[in-house]
């Protein structure tokens, strides 16, 4: 219990300083920033201990807390002063607070919160939960703090205790007993709290209550903008919680909209392009780019890798949201230790150290001209000495966190058992190739792979005598009337033997030589891997066999899942063939054009063991319906990024029920 311990004292010895008449700033950051590194270093093998233990000496260090002096902030000022407003005009938005200052309608208790409002020249930028919030503790507690300490200390014990549903009483701890949080909640009266507990709640109700998960990520934008960043995750989930985030999100605006005088947006440009406290990556954008440039590069940055971490996701349950907002924090112009009550909640997800660094270097942010009264520095300029700290100590974390995750990446995995006696069932879509098939299931059987137990011919709708000449040849023919190349192939599917274990896909025109089967069933047959993918880019292909559109999209496509998903491919090539028990786990979906780039996308989320081989391909007979029209072209290129993006950026349930059939499988 020494980890325990040391987070009530370090509370203890917060609140004790906060009451000095003049109270020193270099003993408490000491004491923040070494409570914070300790707890943390304390807790960080999980230890056992019951959930219950852990809330009640939380609520323990809130309650001592409550007895503390905010000093070195002045934020809830402006808290107190919007929540007084919001009840006596119903916005506290549009006017700033420097109009009211020696207005006699004012009642003296409110003229002295309002001599220490902040920037009083600006209207409000906080958001318009935070504002119901605000004029809840008002109506309560007036003009007095307390109120404010109670619901923040509310917010935090709450979001602890939602924590400990999802994660282990130990891992618990190290976000509940770690000082920062009771700092920056209950001592220093930051409403940031709030935002790591509505996205948490929204985990939480994640895919069993769409619509109420919706909502807590409206409530977690109502509370500051930013948490905007973590709502691409809704489009993982059914449209219900989408829609009910932004009627969410809309009612709350809405509801000081209506009065006419804005919602703080003006103020927060205000902030987002002026305003420039404690950076990280950003400075030397700053210095290299300049202010606007800079600015604007650091925007970029913070975005792109934002979108990175949510397509890189595989599922809703593994958005890394901690890395996110620290991606936001880390090419921010402004940085406070408070924005790390954003992600540290979401920072148990992973092992990763830094989080736990930033809360242990971002208190030096405190150490200010101002609180440190060394006039040679600006007012809020961080001093030089804990600036570089900040910056070697975070650095060093970041770095060491991605030596880890290298070092611990995944070995291949092994094979699996050989299969003794492979069935194989090759599926040849066909959408009027009279021309063709019959030397393409010919061919085929001609060429006797391994295994080769039927022929499936999807007849995909043809005006000519497809179906009849691939029956002839020897094929099963089975009808999909409705256009797309993967209904045909889903069809086919569905008329498998139900003792065929590997299924071969091969085009009708002949571009792919039935020569090559054997090569793409022999690892698989032999248990080295389970998809195995015709490469055509590694291999030959003969002059004029793919068009110039084709061989770009046969670049980018493969470029775009190597940078989201890590895994190299080098051709969507629709010569495969994959174990029958593989490919149910991908729960094939798509119809049309997507098929090949759905199969590959989803064996790389899934981490399945995938091999390319060379093969030949040659020019097929007849015209394309891809490559021979320029709209089959545009359809097709639009098609393969569509399905890119709706793997990175949606589950739609399949990643679930796939995975579900791996583990019981």
């Amino acid at each position: 219990m020494i980890a325990s311990a040391v987070f009530l004292a370090s509370i203890a010895s917060l609140v004790f300083l906060t009451n000095e008449i003049a109270s020193p700033v270099l003993p408490y950051v000491a004491i923040l920033a070494g409570g914070s590194a300790l707890v943390s270093l304390l807790l960080w093998r999980d230890t056992k201990i019951s959930a219950k233990t852990v809330l009640l000496v939380a609520a323990f260090g809130h309650i001592i807390a409550l007895f503390g002096q905010t000093i070195f902030e002045d934020d809830y000022y402006r808290f107190l002063w919007d929540g007084w407003m919001t009840l006596q005009g119903g916005t506290p938005y549009g006017v700033p607070p420097e109009l009211f200052i020696d207005d006699p309608a004012i009642p003296r208790a409110m003229q002295n919160v309002l001599e220490w409002v902040n920037y009083p020249q600006y209207p409000t930028i906080y958001g318009p939960l935070l504002q119901i919030l605000f004029a809840f503790t008002s109506f309560f507690a007036g003009e007095n703090e307390i109120g404010l300490r109670i619901l923040f200390a509310s917010g935090a014990l709450i979001l602890s205790a939602l924590i400990a549903r999802r994660h282990s009483a130990g891992r618990t701890a190290l976000f509940a007993w770690n000082p920062l949080i009771v700092a920056e909640s209950t001592l220093h009266l930051h409403p940031d709290i709030f935002l790591g507990l509505g996205l948490f709640a929204a985990v939480l109700a994640g895919k069993h209550r769409p619509m109420l998960a919706g909502l807590f990520f409206a409530a977690s934008a109502g509370v500051k903008i930013v948490a905007l960043a973590a709502w691409p995750m809704l489009i993982r989930l059914a449209p219900s919680a989408l829609i009910a985030a932004v009627v969410g999100l809309v009612a709350l605006y809405g509801i000081f909209a209506v009065q006419g005088q804005g919602v703080g947006f003006d103020s927060t440009e205000t902030f987002a392009t002026l305003w420039y406290f404690n950076p990280i990556a950003f400075e030397p954008l700053l210095v290299v780019l300049g202010p606007a440039w800079g600015r604007l590069a650091s925007l970029l940055l913070a975005g792109a890798l934002v979108v990175w971490f949510h397509a890189s996701a595989r599922d809703y349950d593994s958005v890394p949201i901690a890395p996110i907002f620290g991606a936001i924090l880390l090419f921010a112009p402004a940085v406070n230790a408070w924005y790390l009550l954003w992600l540290l909640p979401f920072a148990l997800d992973r092992r990763d150290i830094w989080p736990y660094v930033a809360s242990a270097v971002l208190p030096l942010s405190y150490l200010t001209g101002l609180n440190l009264e060394i006039y040679e520095l600006e007012a809020f300029e961080v001093h030089p000495i804990a600036h570089r700290i900040e910056w070697v100590l975070l650095a060093g974390a970041i770095t060491i966190d991605l030596f880890r995750r290298f070092r611990s990446s995944p070995s291949p995995l092994p094979n699996r058992n050989p299969i003794t006696e492979p069935k194989v069932s090759v599926i040849i879509p066909a959408l009027n190739e009279a021309e063709s098939v019959e030397q393409t299931v010919r061919g085929i059987r001609l060429a006797n792979p391994v295994g080769l137990h039927e022929v499936i011919v999807a007849d995909n709708g043809s005006t000519d005598e497809t179906a009849s000449v691939a029956k002839s040849a020897g094929a099963l023919v089975i009808s999909e009337p409705k256009r797309g190349y993967g209904a045909a192939c889903l069809a086919a599917l569905g008329r498998v033997d139900r003792s065929s274990n590997i299924i071969l896909f091969m085009d009708a025109d002949l571009s792919d030589d039935p020569a090559d089967a054997e090569k793409l069933l022999t690892p698989v047959i032999q248990g080295s891997t389970d998809l195995v993918i015709g490469s055509r880019t590694i291999g030959k292909i003969e002059a004029g066999a793919m068009s110039a559109p084709q061989r770009f999209g046969n670049w980018l496509a493969p470029t775009l899942v190597r940078l989201i998903w890590g895994h190299r491919y080098t051709d969507l090539g629709p010569f495969r063939a994959i174990r029958r028990d593989s490919l149910e786990h991908l729960a094939m979906a798509d119809r049309d054009f997507g098929w090949t780039i759905e199969m590959q996308v989803r064996a790389a989320k899934m981490d399945m063991r995938t091999l390319e081989v060379p093969v030949t391909y040659r020019k097929r007979v007849g015209v394309s319906k891809i490559s021979g029209t320029v709209k089959g072209v545009f359809a097709a290129g639009w098609k393969i990024l569509f399905v890119i993006t709706r793997e990175a950026f949606g589950d739609f349930g399949q990643s679930e029920r796939a995975r579900e059939v791996t583990e019981s499988g």
